[in-house]
């Protein structure tokens, strides 16, 4: 790979399918608590089956919130890297323009103070 092509709209796409599956998610897991009630319920007063359920979902209840805390890193920190790449090129583009203008009708090829050797055309 030669160089980086980020587009901010394919981003901005990307992240925006990621947090509507992540909304599916979120929704799933805050009714968990009310389905796990239910499951446990259903056993018919089994203790067994009650006891194997409820640990199950008291064991899987954590990881469940870390991936949710995941994706809403995993976003936030995709969104701030776009951001980042963006004013980066902005703050080149803008450089470079600064030290174009600066030698501008003068013959020199690089600004005063620049690095490497100053070619006269």
């Amino acid at each position: 790979m030669s160089g980086w092509r980020i587009t901010p709209q394919g981003v901005q796409d990307v992240l925006q399918r990621v947090g509507a599956t992540a909304a599916v998610l979120d929704a799933a897991v805050v009714g968990l608590p009310a389905k796990a009630e239910q499951a446990v319920a259903g056993t018919g007063q089994n203790p067994i089956i009650a006891d194997a359920l409820i640990g199950f979902f008291e064991h899987h209840a954590t990881t469940l919130e870390s991936i949710g805390n995941r994706i809403n890193a995993s976003v936030t920190g995709a969104a701030a890297a776009t951001t980042a790449y963006v004013q980066g090129d902005e703050q080149m583009a803008a450089e470079h323009q600064a030290a174009a203008a600066q030698v501008a009708g003068t013959g020199r090829v690089r600004p005063a103070g620049a690095r490497g050797p100053v070619v006269a055309q």
